[in-house]
């Protein structure tokens, strides 16, 4: 409260942006923890065999033992395929469904990303107007007490430490999180690429 009181307003809403931002990274925390269980290593090569012998329930039942996004969108893309149709389609289709399935994985990241910028300037502005109370202070009653300017000059600098407590955890999980949508992206696109090869193929 004493920190709340002398950083002034911008520390409130530093305050605020610092409750939601770790709202944010335990909420999406615990989602990735029990929806991005680990791919099983085997889990390519499988798929292409069962896919490769024409085999597509058996196909799907390895799908069905992933629990991550992978195996829900490659499940969800043999189920929606269709082997005698046009395979111009079948690009589409996975874009389509990735897209369903990769969204709630970007579900409230962009407000990560956006604390994890404004809160350092928030900061930084907090700094500068206390700069100016603290000259003002200095042009007000002199140098004769040096000790005056440095409290303000001190207190002004605590809505910058404040900001950047605040961004650097912010920005270290959305980046992370983003970085793992990405190689979720890359696995989709790498099954999905050969099982459509082996479906033209045959």
């Amino acid at each position: 409260m004493y920190y709340l009181k002398v950083g002034g307003p911008l520390m409130w809403i530093l305050f605020g942006l610092s409750i939601i931002s770790m709202g944010i990274i335990l909420e999406r925390g615990v989602f990735f923890f029990r929806r991005e269980k680990k791919l099983s290593e085997d889990f390519k090569s499988n798929i292409i065999m069962a896919v490769s012998s024409d085999n597509m329930e058996k196909a799907i039942e390895i799908c069905l033992n992933e629990k991550n996004t992978v195996g829900e969108t490659v499940k969800s893309f043999l189920i929606r395929c269709n082997k005698n149709g046009d395979f111009h389609h079948f690009d589409q289709l996975v874009k389509e469904i990735g897209m369903e399935e990769i969204s709630p994985l970007e579900k409230r990241l962009h407000i990560l990303g956006i604390i994890g910028y404004i809160a350092p300037m928030i900061g930084l502005l907090g700094t500068v107007t206390g700069m100016i109370d603290a000259f003002r202070n200095l042009s007000t009653f002199g140098a004769g007490d040096p000790s005056l300017v440095a409290d303000g000059i001190s207190k002004a600098l605590l809505t910058t430490a404040a900001g950047l407590s605040i961004a650097i955890p912010a920005i270290v999980v959305y980046n992370l999180l983003n970085k793992k949508i990405e190689e979720i992206e890359e696995d989709i696109d790498k099954i999905t690429t050969n099982i459509i090869n082996i479906i033209r193929k045959n």
